[in-house]
């Protein structure tokens, strides 16, 4: 009995690991959508901007990259941990 509730358990969690990662996979996808479309709106705020055109800007451009590469890198550290994690 105690065997079948192992196999269970490490059932679950694998399933569970799976769905986490596809989860981050359609995530990424979307982060690389967003970052262009934040990009984006920052070149519009740089061309017509006027005066404050460039410190607008700014702000998209750099939150478009930390994001970006904060979403990319959550792979590596969710292997990292998974690395780590003894059950």
């Amino acid at each position: 009995m105690n065997m079948l509730m192992n196999n269970i358990v490490f059932s679950a969690i694998s399933n569970l690991q799976a769905t986490g990662a596809s989860i981050l996979t359609a995530m990424q996808l979307l982060g690389i959508i967003s970052a262009a479309i934040a990009f984006g709106i920052g070149a519009y705020h740089l061309i017509w901007g006027g005066v404050r055109g460039r410190q607008s800007s700014l702000v998209w451009f750099i939150g478009g990259s930390v994001g970006l590469v904060g979403l990319m890198g959550a792979t590596a550290i969710a292997e990292y941990i998974d690395s780590q994690v003894v059950f």
